[in-house]
Parts: structure tokens; sequence; C-alpha cells
């Protein structure tokens, strides 16, 4: 593979690669934080916009019961309004599943104060989702969570947290030349978490606290050409429906105890793509269908290398890792 990058002193960028017979360029701005140089590529006019579907986890009526759904962890967050909604009709839950790269960040002070005696402190320096546990005391319950960058000035940012939760999940997110910025997402008692946890993790939450920090910034949906759903039985027939709004989260279709769901076809108006089908179970009520947005760029496939690249700041060398360890750009 063979790869050029020309940074210009007005912050602009030029690049390109090849690999054989495909190749890309791509052109934009550039930035400096941390040690990390970030490419941010100029949006492609002419790309052609599609959509990749899948199916990942579906529901029967007795997988949306509340007590299954507390006995073995409601990951999807579907209310019993949902659940008494299944009993009459089949559920098609549009999710978009499209999640921004955690940027680099510079090490993170967690403090903790409880309601009696002395704080502690714990060191977050991956950017990664980590899990930091904390030794739980009855008698001296945790009260509030802290965030700081320096060790010596102390928090910057505080959170008070319930004193009868034993799981706390916080998000991050950090703009380019802003501080990071923590938001508490979720806290679960004990017996809500241990239903999520393995058997080491049950035993080990009955005598700590459990705080999962992880980059949380959503993407904000992006416009579609509407899709055709198709709802195929099997006797034969089908019922079509159109979405065409992404922020609509949910499809429906009235449920009769005379036929069998046995697949969900999916196409964009206009394509000229075949039917997306996906087989569906015989008794499931809620399906859950994952979509994402790509574009097939009109400047060479390859020019999805460079967007949005973070680069590590290196004597000689601008490292990078394509997906075939780690390379350089050098200056010639």
């Amino acid at each position: 593979m063979a790869a050029r990058l020309v940074l210009q002193k007005d912050g602009s960028f030029a690049a390109a690669a090849a690999y054989g017979s495909a190749n890309g360029a791509a052109k934009g701005t550039w930035s400096i934080e941390s040690n990390t140089l970030t490419l941010t590529s100029e949006a492609d006019p002419h790309a052609a916009k599609k959509l990749a579907f899948e199916m990942p986890r579906t529901r029967n009526l007795a997988e949306l019961e509340e007590s299954y759904r507390i006995q073995h962890g409601n990951y999807d967050e579907i209310d019993n309004d949902t659940a008494n909604f299944a009993q009459t009709h089949y559920i098609l839950q549009m999710q978009y599943d499209q999640h921004p790269k955690p940027p680099a960040i510079d090490p993170v002070y967690l403090y903790f104060e409880f309601s009696a005696g002395p704080g502690s402190q714990q060191l977050l320096e991956s950017n990664e989702t980590t899990d930091l546990w904390l030794p739980y005391d009855p008698q001296r319950t945790l009260t509030k969570i802290g965030f700081g960058t320096s060790r010596d000035s102390g928090p910057t940012q505080w959170i008070d947290v319930s004193p009868d939760s034993r799981w706390f999940g916080i998000g991050w997110k950090k703009e380019k030349s802003q501080p990071i910025a923590f938001t508490p997402r979720k806290e679960k008692g004990l017996a809500e978490i241990q239903r999520d946890l393995n058997d080491d993790e049950q035993g080990r939450i009955l005598k700590n606290y459990l705080i999962t920090v992880y980059h949380f910034d959503p993407i904000s949906t992006p416009t579609i050409t509407p899709v055709d759903v198709y709802w195929r039985f099997d006797d034969g027939s089908t019922k079509q429906q159109v979405w065409a709004d992404s922020k609509q989260e949910r499809l429906s279709l009235p449920y009769s105890p005379t036929r069998t769901l046995e697949k969900i076809g999916l196409h964009t108006q206009g394509s000229k793509d075949e039917i997306e089908w996906i087989p569906t179970l015989p008794d499931m009520r809620w399906m859950r269908v994952d979509w994402k947005d790509y574009a097939v760029p009109a400047n060479g496939e390859l020019s999805l290398l460079f967007q949005d690249l973070r680069l590590a700041i290196e004597p000689d060398c601008l490292a990078v890792d394509f997906g075939n360890g780690k390379a350089c750009f050098r200056r010639r």
C-alpha cells in the first residue's frame, strides 16, 4: 500500500492512497491536540449514500414479560407499554448504529466522596470503556464522584449519586480544543446490576462499587432516502410500509394468529439493489433492526481511510494503523 499526506501551514491537508487497483484521495483540515494529529475530511458531495441493515436481536412474548426482562437484563430498555403493544402487534425497532471513534484523552483523576471518612482517587488513562472497582462499606456510602485533569488542582466537575446504587454508568465526550466533560448516564442497585454480571463479577460486586466510564457522544441520525419495508408471511402474503423518517424508531403491523411472519425485506427507493431479506423466527413479536449509512465515494473508496483519521505524533513519524500494523508518514 502506498499513501501520501501533505499538511499545509494554513491547517489544510491533501492525501491519497493506492492499494492494487483501489485508490482514493481526500482533502480537508488538520488539528493537533495531546500529541495526536486529527484529519477532518471535507464531505464528498458526489458520494452515493447507501444503507446497511442487520437484525441482532428479537423477542417473543415470553421474553417481553417484565419478569424475564428483570431476570435476564433489559439491554434494549423495553418498557411495559412496548411489551403490552406487542400482544397485538409486530414491532420493528429501527436503531441507528453509528458511533464516533473516541478521541485521545489526557489522564483524568476520579475523586470519590463518602458519607463519612476520607475520600479516595483513581486514575483513568484509557479512552476505551473502563471498569473501575471501588471498595464498598455500608458504614460510609458513596455520595459524590468528581473529575479533574490535575491531581494537585482537584476536581473541576462533581456529580451526586444515590447512596443505594452500586453501579454507575458515566459517559464522557471531548470536543476539539474543549475540556473533557462527564455525564451520569445510569445507576443500578445491587440486585439489578448482579443480573448483568458474570459469576466472578457477581461475587466481587458484593464488596465493591463498580464505575463504568465510556465514550458517549451520540451522532444525530442523517436524512435518508425512503425505504420500502416488506412483511412476508407463510401464506405467501406481503404487507408493505414505507420508512421515510430516520427519526422514526418504530414500525408496527397488527398481529394475526392465522399467519406467521417469515421474514422482513428492506429496499431503498430508487436503488438498483435487490430487496434485502432478513429471516425471523415464527414466534417473534419484537425485532430490532440496526442500520447505518455509508458513502460510496466518487473520489475512490480508499478516501474513507482519511475520514476522521488520528495519527500519533512520534519523532520523525506520524504513526497510523490502517488495519495491518503500524505505519509512518515521514517528512520528505
